[in-house]
């Protein structure tokens, strides 16, 4: 039996129309979001936060889900964004933080950069 994870995520700085596609490649990688903010930072600039729970693919890990939302979400961005993951097991009461930055976006997109942004 999978285990169901809580997940918040925030990417930012991302554009009003790269918010709606970075929905999207969430949603195509995963699921879509039970909760979603956009708040404004500046003129046309946002910071997404999304939360949600549910299972991960069947014997996947958590480092390898973030990976691979993170490819999802630079690939439909078509550049590097800042994300940010806080990930837990349901039952956890503490979870694991991850920061992916742009050191990370150049390790991660070396491995999916020909992947489709459909990583199903």
């Amino acid at each position: 039996m999978s285990t169901t994870y809580r997940l918040q995520l925030s990417v930012a700085p991302i554009s009003p129309a790269e918010a709606e596609r970075t929905l999207l490649a969430i949603k195509r990688a995963w699921c879509m979001p039970s909760w979603v903010r956009r708040k404004t930072l500046a003129d046309q600039v946002i910071l997404l936060e999304v939360r949600h729970e549910a299972e991960l693919k069947s014997g996947e890990s958590a480092d390898w889900f973030v990976e691979r939302i993170g490819a999802a979400i630079w690939q439909e961005t078509g550049r590097y964004v800042r994300i940010s993951v806080d990930i837990a097991p349901h039952e956890a009461p503490d979870g694991r933080i991850y920061v992916l930055d742009e050191p990370a976006y150049w390790r991660i997109m070396q491995s999916f950069r020909l992947s489709s942004t459909r990583f199903s």
